[in-house]
């Protein structure tokens, strides 16, 4: 009888050891800021780093939809009002209003309520997917490199691999995941073809 126990999602530290792995490091039981360099490594950089892979992509798992109100009775182009983004937004994939533009943390567009899509602050590991996982700790590797390990050589590895190779398969596969049933999508093709099923 075959075991189906689903392995748990990594964790925050798993994946901050994943990244020293890359390093050469040994693993680490915290993340702490007050400890040895690499724990304190991994907490002066978990978290920037997590969202700025976040942002370079449109993740399935990080797009949210939100409807923005402004307090500012609506108008023209000429008389935009003011509509402050949720506090988790990293970034704005689509508004619904022509015409709007984005000036700190507000849309300003003529329309007093607003449909938003952006890509979420997702602090949740268990939502990560696989590729992302890898690619997300490829980066922190490369940002923990010259401190831990001092070597540009090592560092730039690290960056042409995740630049080359882990974020577009995390980037391709995450967009034919989101559109894995329509056929007019142009990674469609490219889909069918890595399953053996290519024309």
């Amino acid at each position: 009888m075959s075991d189906t126990t689903t392995a748990p999602a990594p964790s925050a530290l798993d994946i901050c050891n994943i990244a020293l792995s890359k390093l050469g490091e040994s693993p680490i039981i915290s993340i702490d800021a007050n400890a040895t360099l690499p724990q304190r490594m991994c907490y002066l950089h978990y978290h920037p780093v997590r969202r700025e892979v976040l942002c370079v992509n449109r993740w399935s798992f990080a797009v949210k939809k939100a409807t923005l109100h402004s307090s500012e009775q609506g108008g023209s182009a000429e008389h935009a009002v003011p509509h402050t983004l949720p506090t988790d937004c990293l970034r704005v994939l689509e508004v619904g209003s022509p015409g709007w533009t984005l000036r700190g943390r507000c849309i300003f567009c003529p329309a007093q309520d607003v449909t938003l899509r952006y890509i979420a602050d997702v602090e949740d590991t268990s939502l990560f997917d696989p590729l992302f996982v890898e690619a997300f700790a490829l980066r922190l590797a490369c940002k923990m490199c010259i401190p831990l390990v001092n070597s540009t050589t090592m560092r730039q590895s690290l960056l042409e691999e995740y630049q080359r190779i882990a974020l577009p398969q995390a980037s391709h596969f995450n967009a034919v995941q989101e559109h894995s049933n329509d056929e007019s999508h142009p990674l469609f093709r490219l889909w069918r073809q890595s399953l053996g099923r290519g024309e």
